[in-house]
């Protein structure tokens, strides 16, 4: 299938030009996808405003995608097939590879950084990153279970119990996610705190314990809501100083951190004070096979709400607005790209 299709093109930091491109051919080992929602993440954001240590220009970003199936090497997946893309790239020869944790593959790479991606038409993708989706669940909210993956393998990896109480810092896109995970995995109280208005907005409506940090403190309201113990299991998903530091002062005594957001740069951490506490520090990066596949069962049985958190839809040609409006992220959620009129 050859022509042309209209493409989003990364061009250079804080430049999207939107053209058309010649549409992808189907080869060996791969299928062609018909675009119906690509989300904006933090990488994508990172890549536009040129900070991404892979990510070269011209480039189609975008890791986070739902869509159709157009044509499959072998008949692999019939046309017309709803699928979502599990984007990670491993080498399959490494020791992660060889060992069972491909997803810390040495040379991990991604859909939408090291090769095109989904702000397009069509996308282009090796068959092993298609996972076919059920006819019932919506498209629009199948955009969601990449970011889903990643708050199910938070909480997978956590030591969270039923009944327990825990907090999450961030109400971005990834912590509106874990905090509806670790409900769902039976916490019986989530405190989520946050400073962007509309991300407090989504947290209060989706039934969170908000905190608005901007006017209170977070380590403060915890620890008088758990006699001033804290709580066994917290997540950090802004990946800033400011909630490092919060995260460590809510843990109870031999508790447990999730480290979800990725820093920007290297943070300062007191390793005096996690040490006389025996604080555990559990690090986690994107997410395994079976989280993925958690995340599509989850979404598929309507057990978290993945339509609250969408803010906006803006089509194609609106890239480059959407990007900015995501970077000042005060008054958005999760943005999705629709290349539909």
């Amino acid at each position: 299938m050859g022509g042309l299709m209209k493409a989003s093109v990364w061009v250079a930091p804080e430049r999207v030009e939107f053209r058309e491109v010649e549409r992808p051919q189907v080869c060996s080992g791969e299928a062609l996808v018909k675009v119906a929602y690509a989300g904006i993440c933090g990488t994508d954001l990172s890549m536009y405003v040129g900070r991404h240590p892979r990510a070269k220009p011209p480039l189609i970003m975008c890791h986070e995608f739902v869509g159709t199936i157009v044509r499959a090497d072998g008949d692999a997946f019939p046309a017309g097939t709803p699928i979502v893309i599990n984007p990670l790239l491993s080498c399959g020869a490494c020791y992660p590879c060889t060992n069972g944790i491909p997803h810390l593959c040495q040379k991990l790479g991604l859909l939408g950084i090291d090769r095109d991606g989904g702000f397009a038409e069509y996308a282009l993708v090796p068959l092993h990153t298609v996972r076919p989706l059920p006819p019932s669940l919506p498209l629009a909210e199948a955009a969601l279970i990449e970011p889903l993956a990643v708050a199910c393998h938070a909480v997978r990896a956590s030591n969270l119990r039923v009944g327990d109480v825990t907090a999450v810092l961030g109400a971005g896109p990834i912590g509106i996610m874990t905090a509806q995970v670790a409900r769902l995995a039976g916490a019986r109280r989530v405190f989520l705190s946050e400073v962007a208005p509309k991300r407090l907005s989504i947290a209060r409506e989706l039934g969170f314990d908000v905190v608005d940090a901007s006017e209170q403190s977070i380590v403060q309201v915890v620890k008088d809501a758990t006699q001033g113990i804290g709580v066994p299991v917290a997540f950090e998903t802004a990946g800033v100083q400011a909630t490092i530091n919060d995260v460590r002062q809510i843990v109870r005594i031999g508790g447990q951190i999730l480290q979800v957001g990725m820093p920007k740069t290297p943070p300062t951490l007191d390793l005096v004070a996690l040490t006389y506490a025996e604080i555990t520090i559990r690090p986690t990066r994107v997410y395994r096979e079976e989280d993925f596949s958690a995340a599509i069962a989850i979404a598929a049985a309507g057990k978290v709400d993945l339509s609250t958190p969408v803010t906006h839809i803006l089509p194609l040609q609106e890239l480059d607005h959407a990007m900015q409006l995501a970077l000042k992220a005060s008054g958005v959620g999760k943005i999705l790209i629709t290349p539909s009129p």
